[in-house]
């Protein structure tokens, strides 16, 4: 067990914050087991349970099941009710049987992935990251990159997948007067999803524009074969194909009226290129949507917590990833508009617009051809 809180040197304010940093990273280890073994959902989808009932439900072992439910009640995850049992002294107390639930308004954030509340999966990611911090000590001495960490055991997590559901189709996109426009006109319109991942972004338009066909581009092979999954299972793969291939491909040019590049172009190793390729997707009229980190055009010590949240990624996963490349353009996720704008006229784009879309997260951007 680490220090204690009442310990002196926990009463300099610094210390203090870092104590409560330590629970809050111990408490999102915690969810990671919720989330990985079922422990939530079991909740959720078949009610209070004792330890034992939901050991039971989820083939876990009694005693670490119910420690994580004392804990969970302990830190306000979930509620408990004291069943049957006494809390007196030990010599004459009968053990105590607890029947824990789920409250209602903490499903968004824990069960329901389709949520934009859904949080349960930040564990996921925090854990992941702190997998290369040893390599990463070595990364910072020579200047390189660190290896890719495969998606296993816990698969490749959907983060975005909330926003893409929720707003892509209903809320980004429509307030785009131009965009919208054609995603309803005839001819059907053509996109291109440049780093789709798993398609969610891709399976959003095509559901919110029924006339359109989407393609979209991942270099990963499994995300791509997720992304098909996926797009089956929601009843667009008529419309929505998946392709592991660079979209700089000669025999995809000039075949398309929209290329996206959502929250995917700070990781590229080479944005210039990535940037190039993409306008030569283009039809003529066409153009790009790139949605990047909202983060403020300068830097600043007073630079809120937003951008403290995205400079921490960027130190511990997104610089790196692209570190490894000897012609890397070093972004990282502090990817500033003037960067961008940089970046897309030395693509060859004539100009770059923020759009007024506003969010909590991203910017968007047009790339006029």
């Amino acid at each position: 067990m680490g220090q204690d809180a009442t310990d002196p040197g926990s009463s300099h304010p610094l210390a203090e914050r870092l104590h409560q940093h330590e629970m809050a990273a111990l408490d999102l280890y915690v969810v990671y087991l919720g989330e990985r073994l079922g422990l939530y959902r079991a909740l959720a989808e078949d009610g209070p349970a004792t330890s034992a009932e939901l050991a039971e439900r989820t083939g876990t072992a009694e005693r670490y099941v119910r420690e994580w439910l004392e804990h969970q009640a302990v830190a306000g995850f979930i509620d408990v009710a004291v069943v049957t049992g006494d809390e007196g002294a030990a010599s004459t107390r009968r053990p105590v049987e607890r029947r824990y639930a789920l409250p209602a308004d903490h499903l968004a954030v824990l069960v329901d992935r389709d949520s934009l509340t859904f949080s349960a999966d930040k564990a996921i990611d925090v854990v992941r990251a702190a997998r290369r911090l040893p390599e990463l000590v070595g990364a910072f001495r020579t200047g390189g990159g660190i290896p890719p960490l495969p998606w296993e055991p816990e698969g490749r997590v959907d983060f975005n997948r909330p926003r893409f559901v929720n707003l892509l189709g209903r809320a980004w996109l429509p307030s785009i007067p131009e965009v919208d426009r054609r995603l309803t006109s005839d001819p059907p319109a053509r996109v291109a999803d440049v780093a789709c991942g798993t398609g969610w972004s891709s399976i959003a338009m095509a559901r919110a524009y029924p006339r359109i066909t989407v393609d979209g581009f991942d270099l990963d092979d499994a995300a791509i074969e997720q992304a098909t999954r996926n797009a089956h299972q929601e009843g667009v793969a008529d419309r929505v194909n998946f392709r592991a291939a660079d979209a700089a491909d000669p025999g995809f040019s000039g075949r398309y009226d929209l290329a996206t590049i959502f929250e995917a172009l700070h990781d590229m190793s080479r944005p210039v290129e990535a940037l190039r390729a993409s306008r030569s997707l283009l039809d003529q009229g066409g153009w790009v949507l790139v949605a990047d980190e909202l983060v403020g055009e300068d830097f600043s010590i007073e630079a809120g917590d937003r951008e403290r949240y995205v400079y921490a990624w960027s130190v511990v996963s997104c610089l790196p990833d692209a570190m490894g490349d000897p012609d890397t353009a070093a972004t990282g996720a502090v990817m500033r508009p003037s960067t961008l704008r940089a970046y897309a006229l030395e693509a060859g784009f004539r100009d770059v617009a923020v759009l007024p879309i506003e969010t909590e997260f991203w910017r968007f951007y047009r790339l006029i051809p």
